[in-house]
């Protein structure tokens, strides 16, 4: 039976005018319509005209913005916050993060009282191994995507992702009305979560949907139907809100209860000791278990708090007068004092300075551990756990007898509170709960594996499509694993996504997968049949209507093309620059305006031609380009004669000597500029992977180059990476410099000592931080997408076709 009243359930159908205000249109699909119907259609039937499980659920109206009616007079808000990366930061970052979350915890005065809920929820296995399958296709590469996911099966059930532990601020007030409700509310939301966003963390307010999605996977543990509601739906059925997420059943025994088909049970928590560990709630987050830590907090006005205090250390002065009688008597030293009334003194003392000189508040508290299992026994076994966590930091679990229905609804996250044992404790006190360990990275949707969280074991999972900048960097010494996780993400992207991908290879490493995945291969060399024309240019809808920025770039790549070519100390003069951008124009012009077709396509020839006719001026670069025109290597004077249109494309400059290694490499630049000019067109993403990246940072005009793509290519669709080993030369410019600023993406392997104190420097990594990629094996270090920074490990499982196919040590082939 609940313990409200029948009668005190104000519906939220009495209440339709405020529900309703602000309506949204409906976004259900047919099959959520589908859904909705047959779970209101089994409600009915769970319910028939018994309504005391809804009762036992004590607020009385949800509002669609969030606000909760808790009782007449008492509303509340609750705003969910995510993790921060505390266990792995230095001591003065921890500092840092502790003092703002104690800032967070005074924003409350003695007008507002808040709940911090800290609940492990199970996540569908099933619909987590549904988003990262890869569906089958019609090619040849099935048995590929096959392999590819029992692999992330397997690391995704080897972890804890299919346990979510949520974090909820929840505050509430009183009011006479919704209105006058609901403004403060939201001037105190709007505080938290700058308090929150103060160091570094994500916190969201959330609606009345999300909230009573919460309550609906903390009152029905294991239930396999994931939570369903739409507000008008409910309204034309007559129907609350209740309904939606009550228990099937519920039966209240002594120190446990049955909840549908599971079993649970809430126990108090007393604090023994002084201080506490900041790893106590750590420690309960890392059960893999059903289980919600809660803390009921009402703030004292702190003249009142004072006072209180002020009374304790009265009390315990006149107990050490007491006891200084007694050994007067008894003819003991009077200064000989019981070492528990020492000890009391030196703590109260020690609070009202605290309360009187520091960030000190004092507040009434209640903490209660809520566990769910599928059995007695198991719930058995998990209450023996708790208590052995409880044992180590210095606490004790207790039961509460015949109050497990009034203490299970004090762990919903409404701001509701029927635990009758209370203690008193200051900001620092509630703080040590400090609900942060380390952040994760799992999207849902298309996103690439890019292996677990070492310090959670949870796969990490992330769209770099979907950051700001895409663009990303593979850093690592020899032999950390660069080659494999660029392979791994190719592959990765090839069979989940329909983006190009092309691959610039210095090493002549990359065939056996691009062969594997029938890509073109291009063998750029003196002796090679395959040619790629340095003038092309696409020809498409957006060259004929922008001319002149097509012209511009063209003439930009081939300036640095004859820079390179020309070398020298000083490279090209003022007056060469102008003179060959005055023949780009000429060629191009003449180009567009002619019908323009690949068959015409210019040739450097045509350039070396232009340059001739314009006499002393440019004579140093046309017979600097002879050797590239009719000499041994005229490889780049021929019309482009391979195949481009092929899904994943591998430039291998590996025969190409050093000075003509540069050459290449920038012409192959400019080929994927051409690929993604064309791909803009069809909203197609280019994937571009440069191996040895710091053979093309060491030449001014590469340099120049790269850090253009890096600043441009987003804008087109073009995620770049760069590959290498040598950090510093990152470092060579201010121009080169922009691109660790326009890469959000960086993936850091192994790093020399050099290099790791210009990462941590750059990229804001702690000493902490930056011990995972301290001597750290192969495809193990730190992985920052955006403002995210985790440890991960990538163990590729060794028996699988796909690691023969990215593997570079001969032994594994």
């Amino acid at each position: 039976m609940g313990f409200r009243k029948k009668d005190a359930k104000i519906s939220d159908n009495k209440s339709k005018s405020a529900v309703i205000m602000g309506k949204p249109a409906s976004q259900l699909t047919k099959e959520d319509k589908k859904l909705l119907s047959a779970r209101m259609a089994e409600i009915k039937k769970e319910n028939g005209s018994n309504a005391t499980v809804q009762n036992t659920i004590p607020f009385l109206c949800m509002f669609r913005d969030g606000v909760c009616q808790v009782s007449e007079n008492f509303y509340s808000l609750t705003v969910q916050f995510y993790d921060a990366n505390y266990s792995i930061a230095e001591f003065d970052e921890q500092n840092n993060i502790f003092s703002k979350y104690c800032d967070i915890i005074n924003l409350f005065d003695n007008t507002i009282k808040f709940q911090l809920t800290f609940e492990n929820q199970n996540r569908s296995k099933d619909k987590l191994i549904k988003t990262i399958q890869i569906p089958e296709q019609d090619d040849d590469f099935n048995d590929i995507r096959s392999e590819y996911s029992k692999m992330l099966t397997d690391k995704l059930m080897t972890g804890s992702n299919g346990q979510s532990a949520r974090k909820f601020l929840t505050f509430g007030i009183e009011s006479t009305s919704y209105k006058a409700a609901r403004a403060k509310l939201m001037s105190i939301k709007n505080d938290v979560i700058k308090g929150f966003k103060a160091f570094g963390v994500e916190a969201e307010m959330l609606d009345g949907k999300a909230r009573l999605e919460a309550m609906y996977y903390a009152l029905n543990p294991y239930r396999s139907q994931h939570f369903i509601f739409d507000w008008d739906s409910m309204l034309h059925a007559g129907m609350d809100t209740k309904d939606f997420i009550a228990p099937p059943s519920l039966k209240f025994n002594k120190q446990d209860f049955e909840i549908g088909n599971a079993y649970g049970a809430v126990w108090g928590l007393n604090i023994l000791a002084g201080e506490l560990s900041d790893e106590i709630l750590k420690d309960f987050l890392e059960m893999q278990n059903l289980f919600c830590v809660n803390i009921h907090v009402e703030p004292l006005d702190q003249i009142d708090a004072l006072k209180f205090v002020k009374k304790k250390l009265t009390a315990v002065e006149a107990m050490k007068v007491d006891e200084q009688k007694k050994a007067s008597q008894a003819g003991y030293d009077t200064d000989i004092l019981p070492p528990a009334i020492k000890m009391y003194i030196e703590d109260i003392d020690k609070l009202l300075a605290d309360l009187n000189s520091k960030n000190e508040r004092l507040f009434h508290i209640s903490i209660s551990i809520r566990a769910y299992a599928k059995s007695k026994k198991a719930l058995k076994l998990q209450a023996e756990m708790l208590k052995r966590i409880c044992q180590k930091n210095n606490c004790t679990m207790f039961p509460y007898d015949y109050r497990q229905e009034q203490t299970l609804v004090s762990t919903l996250p409404i701001c509701y509170n029927a635990v009758p044992v209370s203690r008193e404790m200051h900001t620092s006190g509630i703080a040590i709960f400090v609900p942060f360990t380390t952040k994760e990275l799992f999207q849902d949707g298309q996103a690439t594996y890019y292996g677990v969280n070492t310090l959670s074991g949870n796969m990490i999972r992330a769209n770099r499509s979907r950051l700001k900048n895409p663009n990303g960097l593979i850093l690592g010494t020899p032999g950390a694993g660069k080659s494999f996780s660029v392979k791994r993400e190719i592959l990765d992207c090839f069979l989940t996504t329909t983006d190009d991908i092309i691959i610039c290879d210095p090493e002549g490493e990359y065939f056996p997968l691009v062969s594997a995945l029938h890509g073109q291969l291009i063998r750029i060399a003196s002796n090679s049949e395959q040619h790629i024309n340095p003038m092309d240019v696409t020809i498409d809808d957006y060259l004929m209507s922008n001319p002149m920025e097509v012209i511009a770039d063209k003439s930009d790549f081939l300036i640095s093309l004859c820079e390179i070519i020309v070398g020298g100390r000083y490279g090209l003069t003022a007056e060469e620059r102008s003179v060959i951008d005055k023949c780009v124009q000429r060629i191009y012009k003449n180009f567009i305006e002619n019908q323009p077709s690949v068959e015409k396509m210019p040739l450097l020839s045509d350039l070396q031609h232009e340059l001739k006719a314009e006499g002393d001026v440019a004579l140093r670069v046309a017979n600097s380009l002879e050797m590239f025109v009719n000499g041994s290597q005229n490889l780049f004077n021929h019309r482009t004669n391979i195949d481009m249109t092929n899904r994943i494309i591998c430039f291998d400059i590996k025969e190409l000597g050093n000075q003509l290694k540069k050459v290449g490499m920038l012409i192959v630049q400019d080929t994927v500029w051409n690929r993604v000019s064309a791909n803009r067109e069809k909203k197609k993403i280019t994937r571009y992977y440069i191996d040895e990246f710091h053979l093309l940072l060491k030449e001014e005009q590469t340099a120049k180059y790269s850090a253009e793509i890096w600043k441009r290519f987003r804008k087109w669709g073009g995620v770049p990476t760069g590959i290498t080993q040598n950090v510093k030369d990152l470092l060579q410019s201010q121009e080169v410099e922009n691109i660790f600023d326009n890469s959000d993406f960086v993936y850091m392997l192994n790093q020399a000592s050099g290099d790791r104190d210009i990462l941590a420097e750059k990229l804001h990594i702690s000493k902490e931080q930056m011990k995972f990629v301290t001597n750290s094996g192969p495809g193990e270090g730190l992985i920052r997408y955006d403002k995210v920074l985790l440890p991960f490990t990538d163990k590729f499982p060794a028996d699988t076709q796909m690691f023969r196919l990215m593997t570079t040590r001969p032994q594994d082939q």
